[in-house]
């Protein structure tokens, strides 16, 4: 604050300058807030320079089924491709054309992908399916058949090693044996199976005839003896047959949640979200998600909470669980290798949990993306991150968004919030509001945030998401009523300012600043106070005062047009070139005020607007008295 002495009149003037803006503050009254930052600023975002700007508007490219649950992305051989999950349709998308929906109807609900392998791997909640360019199909029809036993001898139920676990996804199995020149009945290593419709190979031939099946025995009887291997102790008669497990592949076709881990790199699908096994997980075989080993799953912590979702910080894969008063919330999940594979055994490879944090739950499933480097999620009481201590390795979590809490945990239904990470920011969406995490600013340091620092925030609204993609720096969202929307970040014009055709309001408003006395009346100065504006090809601010009496008042209302050839709005024609900042200078006095407010709004469809700095000239008067 500085003091200006006018000579002429002997009167001393104040002056309060609000400068180096920052982002929101909810926290507290707007008189306590500092005065780089705003009790109110909506649909405002940071540009390169930290300064609050108006937001990039969106638009409906295409209306489809209704809600859009999800949207997918994936490279295969090279080329982008993306699935949007839609009511009971899938569609493929080609990022020019109207999507195509896909034959079939589609269980209708929230889901998750991956890609993995050249292909990309859909979770509907219901149904597995696989994509790989060309066709969509259940992952059932095409998943691997395991190996459940080899170097069996015939006639002996108890012989042979194992070798690979069933697979959860389809009820095939094989048993390879060590055939003799005597034996004709080949005892399998289960009983009870499907069908008597088996595949029989002997020394690398399929046979059709030649044999019985007793299918209650798991027993396969030949005519004639298959005889000895043509290499000794070699197997040379493989059986493969069905032996279905109730329950089995819903195991995984009910999992809505997905996340990549392995030994040094993503190497494996884990899967959960399953509501019959609320604390369970799977993992699939080495770089094949079409074979989940009926053994490759763990029960992390107490059952009666579920797995929201998954984080990776450093060499671990996080597994958040919802809130609870008395478990950890928190797993850590490693990896190690135990056995490296052999001509008679395959690779062991285990994935040990651990406890971590007790005490923060996750709220939201979809609630889960990263900011830079940082693993964050919704909590009931904000966002947080899980963070490690560089001396003591000790994970921990941290409150990242103290600035906008008190507003965020007041939304309903905060377990529908849909997160994702774009351009430096973490938005986190929920019914049609937005709260921003901005990891561009310099962060701020706030004992009350149970952590080290916090993000600067901002907050949008009329942002209907319900799912979130991000592509090369694009965002994409699908809405409960079916529109497929993409930000206008594709646009160089004044029309990326728009709501899908709706003026976007913005607004920056200072605190309610009482300059340092609250025990003596100030008055606003008819000159000297103002506002300088970021320069637009088209912009305009209305400026509103508030005070303890008087709610809002219009003091000026000014558009700061530039020329250009490319953008030419024929209504308000103007001949300005300058692109410098432009100054509004209020021109307006406010007398005897104890708290005054200014806000600087533009509610005006394709315009930009942004804000360098206002400052407030005043003199002071008397005492407040009651």
């Amino acid at each position: 604050m500085n003091n200006i002495q006018i000579p002429a009149s002997n009167v001393e003037i104040h002056s309060t300058k609000y400068v180096n803006f920052k982002g929101v503050d909810f926290s507290t009254d707007p008189t306590q807030i500092s005065e780089s930052r705003s009790p109110y600023a909506p649909n405002l975002i940071s540009d390169s320079g930290g300064f609050p700007e108006k937001r990039t508007g969106w638009r409906a490219l295409y209306t489809i089924e209704a809600p859009i649950n999800g949207i997918y992305r994936g490279i295969i051989d090279g080329t982008e491709h993306i699935i949007i999950h839609a009511g009971n349709k899938l569609y493929h998308w080609d990022g020019e054309n109207e999507p195509e929906a896909f034959e079939g109807s589609y269980h209708n609900g929230k889901g998750d992908s991956f890609c993995l392998e050249n292909k990309i791997w859909i979770l509907t909640g219901a149904e597995y399916l696989v994509y790989d360019s060309e066709t969509l199909k259940s992952v059932e029809d095409i998943a691997y058949i395991p190996t459940t036993t080899i170097a069996k001898k015939p006639a002996d139920a108890g012989s042979g090693e194992p070798y690979e676990n069933a697979n959860l996804l389809q009820p095939k199995r094989m048993n390879k044996f060590i055939g003799d020149a005597s034996t004709k009945a080949y005892q399998l290593d289960v009983t009870g199976l499907d069908s008597a419709a088996v595949k029989v190979e002997i020394d690398g031939e399929e046979v059709t005839s030649g044999f019985t099946v007793d299918a209650t025995a798991g027993k396969v009887t030949f005519t004639t003896a298959p005889g000895k291997p043509k290499v000794d102790e070699q197997d040379n008669v493989f059986i493969t047959f069905s032996k279905t497990v109730d329950g089995y592949a819903d195991r995984i076709k009910k999992c809505t949640v997905a996340a990549l881990y392995g030994v040094g790199n993503n190497d494996r699908a884990f899967l959960t979200g399953n509501p019959d096994y609320p604390a369970t997980d799977w993992w699939c075989w080495f770089k094949d998600p079409s074979y989940f080993p009926d053994q490759n799953y763990a029960d992390i912590g107490s059952q009666e909470t579920r797995i929201m979702g998954y984080s990776k910080i450093g060499s671990y894969l996080a597994i958040h669980k919802e809130d609870n008063s008395q478990d950890s919330t928190i797993y850590l999940r490693s990896s190690k290798l135990v056995s490296e594979a052999t001509e008679t055994a395959v690779e062991k490879v285990a994935f040990p949990t651990q406890q971590g944090v007790s005490g923060i739950g996750a709220v939201a499933v979809k609630s889960f993306a990263n900011l830079i480097d940082e693993p964050l999620f919704l909590s009931r009481t904000g966002i947080y991150a899980l963070t490690s201590n560089t001396i003591t390795a000790e994970r921990t979590v941290q409150n990242r968004s103290y600035f906008v809490d008190a507003e965020l945990t007041k939304e309903k239904n905060l377990e529908n919030a849909v997160a994702v990470q774009w351009n430096g920011y973490y938005l986190l969406c929920i019914n049609s509001h937005c709260y921003v995490l901005d990891g561009k600013q310099d962060k701020s340091y706030k004992s009350q945030s149970n952590g080290n620092y916090v993000y600067e925030c901002y907050y949008w609204d009329n942002i209907p998401a319900v799912c979130f993609m991000e592509r090369n720096g694009d965002l994409f969202f699908g809405t409960a009523d079916g529109k497929f929307c993409r930000f206008n970040t594709d646009i160089t014009t004044m029309a990326r300012f728009n709501d899908n055709g709706n003026a976007i309001s913005c607004c920056w408003a200072t605190k309610s600043d009482d300059d340092g006395d609250f025990m003596v009346r100030k008055s606003m100065v008819k000159r000297g106070s103002g506002v300088m504006i970021k320069p637009y090809t088209r912009s305009s601010a209305q400026i509103v005062v508030r005070t303890e009496k008087d709610f809002g008042k219009e003091v000026k209302r000014s558009t700061m047009d530039i020329f250009d050839w490319e953008d030419i709005d024929f209504s308000r024609i103007t001949f300005n070139s300058n692109d410098s900042p432009q100054v509004v200078p209020f021109n307006r006095r406010i007398k005897k005020y104890i708290t005054l407010q200014i806000l600087v709004k533009n509610e005006v469809v394709n315009e930009g607007f942004g804000v360098f700095g206002i400052i407030k000239r005043y003199t002071k008067g008397n005492y407040v008295k009651r």
